[in-house]
Formats: structure tokens, sequence, C-alpha cells
């Protein structure tokens, strides 16, 4: 059931399938339409469930007149495409995750997602099983189907942005995604997180690829600090219960990279490693899948650049390929 979270902002809790297994997309009303911040994902389940509430709010397709796009992620820009194309809605997006949107979901993706694999060889990820497992195109377009680039209109940080009478500011917070952006609304304090801050997980913040931003741990953090004295009234986040206390949970986020960067350190005291056997020793126990481990040594390989960047560590090339980290 819709949940009326602020004034004229209801919150759709959406399942997807994924281990944190529903996503928010949030529903801004207004007197001459109404406006989307993510949309979730394509699968039957999140349709039928985005579009029967919809109905249950009384609001028509034809009266959608924007869709803000918070990050590139599957579950939260999925029914994107095809709720464009039924509305001729205007779409937001920065434009560092509009282009990645364009490659990894309107390009080819096999392509993109081997080079992502190859990424981690050198890391001491084993090359098999491969991630994604390799679905039919047509599926996929389905689950996750997006815009072209020509429907997008690109955001930058600090812009203010019109919805529906109302106006927010958008602050680009880069770490979690290269191109995540959030929304606040001056007049009543409504900040529209998304996965930036999350109320009882910390966001993955994870190095994927040579060709992303070089210390996403460092962005994450920057990006904290930026919002940590917002004058928020609620956060609004994309996976879990709105809450109100902003300025503790960043210093909670804040203090949990802390203590995992040190937890690092003393690993690599012992003797130099590289990133995936650090992941075996600080996530082993709750990793259950091939995407989990990607993303855990993604992760520790994020704290491992942040502390490269710092002047904790240093990198060692081994005669077999493999990049190691050592303490300094």
């Amino acid at each position: 059931m819709a949940d009326l979270v602020a004034e004229n902002v209801y919150r759709l809790c959406v399942p997807i399938p994924f281990p944190l297994r529903t996503v928010n997309v949030y529903v801004l009303v207004g007197p001459a339409g109404w406006a989307l911040f993510d949309t979730a994902i394509g699968t039957e389940e999140a349709r039928t469930l985005i579009y029967e509430e919809l109905q249950g709010l009384g609001l028509k397709l034809e009266e959608l007149r924007a869709i803000v796009l918070s990050h590139m992620h599957p579950d939260h820009v999925g029914l994107s495409g095809e709720l464009y194309e039924r509305s001729r809605a205007a779409v937001y997006m920065h434009p560092i995750d509009e282009a990645a949107l364009q490659l990894f979901w309107n390009s080819a993706q096999a392509r993109t997602f081997a080079q992502t694999n190859q990424f981690f060889v050198p890391h001491g990820m084993p090359r098999e099983p491969l991630y994604p497992p390799q679905v039919p195109r047509e599926v996929m377009r389905k689950v996750v189907g997006v815009p072209a680039h020509e429907a997008f209109t690109l955001l930058e940080d600090g812009q203010q942005l019109e919805l529906l009478g109302e106006r927010y500011e958008v602050l680009w917070t880069p770490g979690h995604a290269d191109g995540h952006i959030c929304l606040y609304r001056p007049r009543d304090g409504v900040f529209l997180a998304a996965d930036h801050v999350l109320p009882r997980i910390t966001p993955n913040v994870g190095l994927y690829s040579a060709q992303a931003r070089e210390n996403p741990l460092g962005d994450f953090l920057s990006s904290l600090r930026k919002v940590e004295n917002l004058p928020a009234s609620i956060v609004l986040p994309g996976h879990g219960e709105p809450f109100a206390d902003l300025a503790l949970r960043v210093r909670e986020l804040i203090e949990h990279h802390d203590q995992r960067e040190q937890e690092i350190f003393a690993l690599l005291a012992q003797h130099p490693q590289h990133a995936y056997q650090l992941a075996k020793q600080l996530f082993s126990a709750r990793l259950k899948s091939q995407d989990a481990w990607r993303m855990a040594v993604a992760e520790t390989l994020s704290h491992l650049e942040y502390m490269r960047y710092a002047g904790q560590v240093r990198q060692q090339h081994t005669s077999d390929g493999l990049i190691l980290y050592a303490a300094l």
C-alpha cells in the first residue's frame, strides 16, 4: 500500500529479485500532475504492484510529468523506459550515470559485463562462473528497459529543479554510483536520498571498472559530509524505512568505514594480499552467490584504493599477473 511519507510524497515499497528484497519508489504529487523518483525494476511482480498502487492513488499515466532517476542500477531504472513510452514524461539524470545507463542497458551488455569480470581477475577473483548468468537479450530488455539518450534532461550538482510547482536542489553524491544524485526540498526539509544514505545497512561502495571514478570510497565519504548538515526533516531512502536523524546516520556510516579500514590494515600488516583474499576474510560468512562475491571484492578494492591514495598501502605486482596490496 502506498504510504504518505511527506507532504504530497508517497512511498511505494516494491519487491525486487535481489537480497534487499524491496526498493522504494517515490511518487510526488502536484496540482497539475505527478512525478516519480526512481522506477524499480520491470519484473511482472513489480510492474503489477506499481500500476495497482498508482491506480489506487487516482494517478493516470498521461498525467506523469517527470521521472527522476537517482542512479543507473537496475532496481532503480528498470521500468523507466516503459513509463516514458506510455507518458512521454521528462526524464532527468546526472550525465555520468546516464552515460553508464546507455552503455549497460541500451548497448552491448555482454561485452560490458565481460570487461567487468576481467577487471577482477588480477585482484584474485576466479574467472568462473561469470557474472551475470547469460540471460536472453529480449528478457533482459523487458526487465531493464530504459529511454534512449535523446529523452533525457541532464542534471548537474547544485541545480534547482522545478517539479510540479515545488523546488528541489540536485545534490551529486558519487560513491554508491559515480553519477548518483539526491533531491532536497528546502521548503520543508524533505531529502530524497536514494541509495546514498540507508537506514539499516551501508550502501555498497565498490570499484568495478578501470573506467569508473578511481576512488569511490573517497567520493562516498566526501558525499556523506556534503549532506551531513542538511536541515532534513525526513530522509527518504532507496531501501528501508524513512528516518529522521540524517546527521547521526552519516556519522554511523563514516565510523563503519573507519573500522573496516582498520580491519584491512591489520590483515595487511601480516603479509601482502590481493583483494579476493581480503574479501574472504572480511565477508566469507555472508557470501552466498557469485554476485555477492563480486560486490565484496569491489567493496574491498574501494577500501584498498582509498588507503593507497591516503598513503597507507601500496600495490605489488606479481610475476603471474596478480595485484597485491602491502601495508606501509
